[in-house]
């Protein structure tokens, strides 16, 4: 899991913001995340998925600063709801300010960020990607150039460095 998360960040980094950039005119270096808990429960807190996020954390405070523009949890349950009110302290004002905790009233909100058409039908906007859903569908004008790599530059299938040993659990 790990790998997969170094590897979107790299290809964030690497890739989907300068052609971001490129294609609105203007500098793009920051993300809108949407991390949807629905169907979670509090496996959530299990000391594997504790560490998964310690290790993440650390590997975005390092290598990746302020790339997080704004963070929506939705979806979310009121054990992570507390859990949530019991780290925000010991996090930095900046960061807090930059994540917003919804349970399931949060369609109305997320729009007055991301257009209709580019939020997907079961987060509350019009978006139907096909085939295999927006989730897979890959949106974004980075798309055709994805398509056009070779498949040895293929964002996806290059390898990532080994693991550094502060960050294996």
């Amino acid at each position: 899991m790990i790998y997969y998360y170094i590897r979107q960040y790299e290809r964030q980094r690497l890739y989907i913001y300068p052609i971001c950039c490129q294609t609105a005119g203007k500098k793009i270096e920051t993300n809108f995340t949407i991390l949807d808990l629905k169907g979670g429960s509090s496996s959530l807190l299990s000391p594997s998925v504790q560490g998964f996020l310690k290790i993440a954390i650390q590997i975005c405070q390092d290598y990746y600063p302020e790339t997080l523009g704004m963070m929506y949890v939705i979806n979310v349950s009121w054990i992570i709801k507390t859990g949530w009110w019991i780290v925000k302290p010991f996090l930095d004002a900046k960061t807090v300010a930059k994540i917003r905790i919804k349970g399931s009233e949060y369609e109305k909100e997320l729009l007055q960020y991301v257009d209709a058409e580019n939020l997907p039908k079961f987060l509350g906007g019009a978006c139907e990607c096909q085939p295999g859903g927006c989730v897979g569908a890959n949106p974004g004008p980075w798309k055709t150039m994805f398509d056009q790599l070779p498949k040895e530059t293929d964002p996806e299938s290059v390898p990532c460095p080994p693991f550094p040993e502060k960050w294996k659990p």
